[in-house]
């Protein structure tokens, strides 16, 4: 007796499907991937291994599209797949390890460690993401309040003001003016050094909580120094920056038979371009030590749900922020997958 499918709902994979049903499942989204045109019953009956007959393959199709896998544009069309169906066939295929190591072997020859600005290195990654994948790259990076201090320095830079240097891992620096009149630059550098001791690996957010819950021990201590560095702290570690979203050349975007609808692509370029709305979503996707694709209506925003997005994390926890690609929801991702993950950790192994 030939195995039942199971609900769209409850598949967890194109493996639970009957053999028959896979195979068919799998055609038509090899062939959409390929052509993106409908996929007609006697071209899947031609790349089968099974050799069955068109009519076969169309009553198999039909109890796909009843499983809400695929869908038919028109009555005299063939059939695409779903974005359920695409999550299904990128599940099936982050499961099978041989496939997710093919990595072009020139996409490393520019990740040499940087010799300069680490962000912009990491912005030159998510450029060559787009030169290896055709698709859009870009690099999120962690807000400060998530990225661990280094050190911690006080420049005087007039009469009545001092500079703060926050010093991140990775070599970030975020700077904050204060109002300071007392101290000479003797005093800090010394207290920038004791400042740094007391902070260094901890987040802005445990820095501050760190010299909160220090403060009241240190009062009754007569060392002025310590009072003048706990002063200087809690001014200079007010710092509030926001993470920032770099995202690369669009054209890529312009090569897929997608977008050439003008509408559609202005609506995707549109909402490319409202940053923070951008930010929003992607910090939600990405994910410590996890690749992420989240495709289609997954991503919860109408303007961009013929999109999919391909992420990964920059550090574990992901203290740098992370790398990615945005292309249509008919990707390559046998290519894009692996391409986004070694670059990540390639990346990340430079910097960290």
């Amino acid at each position: 007796m030939a195995r039942r499918a199971k609900s769209p709902t409850s598949l967890s994979g194109l493996a639970e499907l009957p053999p028959r049903m896979c195979e068919v499942a799998l055609s038509v989204l090899e062939e959409y991937i390929e052509t993106a045109l409908p996929v007609a019953s006697a071209s899947v009956a031609r790349r089968s291994v099974m050799s069955v007959s068109p009519a076969t393959v169309r009553a198999t199709m039909a109890e796909l599209t009843d499983l809400g896998l695929l869908s038919q544009p028109h009555s005299s069309a063939g059939r695409v797949p779903t974005d359920r169906a695409f999550r299904l066939y990128v599940d099936h295929l982050m499961g099978d390890a041989s496939r997710m190591d093919i990595v072009p072997s020139d996409v490393g020859r520019d990740l040499a460690k940087p010799a300069g600005d680490v962000e912009e290195f990491i912005r030159h990654a998510a450029d060559l993401l787009s030169e290896a994948t055709g698709q859009l790259g870009f690099f999120l990076s962690a807000a400060p309040d998530q990225v661990p201090l280094q050190h911690v320095h006080f420049v005087r830079v007039s009469t009545e003001r001092v500079t703060v240097l926050l010093v991140m891992a990775g070599g970030g620096v975020q700077t904050l003016i204060i109002e300071e009149r007392d101290s000479d630059q003797r005093t800090l550098d010394d207290a920038s050094t004791r400042l740094s001791e007391l902070v260094a690996g901890c987040t802005l957010g445990e820095a501050r909580a760190r010299l909160a819950s220090t403060i009241e021990w240190e009062r009754e201590q007569s060392d002025a120094l310590w009072r003048k560095a706990f002063s200087l702290g809690r001014a200079g570690l007010a710092v509030g920056a926001e993470a920032e979203l770099y995202v690369g050349d669009k054209n890529p975007l312009l090569s897929h038979p997608e977008f050439s609808d003008a509408h559609l692509l202005r609506k995707v370029l549109c909402a490319l371009e409202e940053k923070q709305r951008v930010m929003r979503l992607l910090d939600k996707i990405i994910q410590a030590d996890v690749l992420s694709v989240v495709i289609g209506s997954e991503l919860e925003d109408p303007s961009i749900q013929e999109c999919a997005i391909v992420t990964a994390p920059l550090g574990d926890p992901p203290a740098y922020g992370g790398l990615g690609v945005i292309g249509p929801v008919r990707m390559r991702y046998d290519r894009v997958i692996p391409v986004v993950r070694y670059v990540s950790e390639q990346v990340t192994h430079c910097i960290s």
